[in-house]
């Protein structure tokens, strides 16, 4: 076989090797990554929650403060009372005296409803911060082993990435834009075989003359209808 075309089919597949640990590596880090979403849609819950607990807080405290100031109304009102010479005057401030009492009360049921709110809100605050301990413990314990499996890798990767280096160099440069210039739209499939008498790459079929040219393997031969580099494999090359 030509010599630039083994070279060409070495590269080829040196790249789909590397191509193909890619969805490996995905499927590793899969485990991790998804728990690591998990701990962030925790981590978004409990915002939100706390969020949802100031507010409620807030509105504790604004009604204690209302409560404070109808007191003090009250007060002022029991003194009036207490300096009124009219009956009108009298029933006014009695008017008044009630409406500030309904609204005590009505505070204080509303402070009721927040307490009991809120204390279901920190009881869903405390589940969170246990889920997401325990998410952190998995992640940890997934990540030892992640790391692991990534490292067995990341080690095929530099070996694959030195040997592909190391044809580069030694490559004619020409052969190699050539490759590349075919790469850039065809991918891990511009090397690619005749099976069946048709190019892997666009199922188109090969004449025979063209055909009979990729089995000698004396010349690099492109498909003359996607450009791809054609090549057949030794075990059908026996075949034939």
């Amino acid at each position: 076989m030509n010599k630039f075309l083994e070279e060409l089919i070495e590269l080829n597949r040196l790249e789909r090797r590397l191509q193909e640990l890619e969805p490996v590596e995905a499927n590793i880090k899969a485990p991790l990554i998804k728990l690591e979403n998990q701990k962030k849609s925790l981590e978004n819950r409990l915002e939100k929650l706390d969020g949802e607990i100031k507010n409620i807080k807030l509105k504790r405290s604004k009604n204690e403060l209302l409560i404070t100031e109808l007191k003090d109304k009250l007060k002022d009102i029991e003194e009036k009372q207490n300096k009124v010479k009219s009956e009108k005057e009298f029933k006014a401030l009695q008017i008044e005296e009630e409406l500030a009492k309904e609204q005590i009360e009505g505070a204080n049921e509303d402070i009721a409803r927040f307490e009991k709110i809120l204390e279901q809100k920190e009881e869903e605050k405390k589940e969170l911060q246990k889920e997401i301990e325990k998410t952190e413990a998995e992640i940890t314990l997934t990540k030892v082993d992640v790391d692991k499996k990534l490292e067995s890798i990341e080690k095929q990767k530099e070996e694959l990435y030195k040997k592909r280096d190391e044809l580069i160099q030694k490559m004619n440069p020409n052969i190699y834009r050539f490759y590349e210039k075919i790469k850039r739209w065809a991918g891990i499939t511009a090397v690619t075989p005749i099976k069946k008498q048709a190019c892997t790459g666009c199922n188109m079929k090969i004449n025979d003359k063209i055909y009979s040219e990729v089995i000698k393997g004396e010349e690099i031969v492109s498909c003359p209808h996607c450009g791809r580099v054609l090549f057949i494999e030794p075990e059908d090359l026996q075949e034939k």
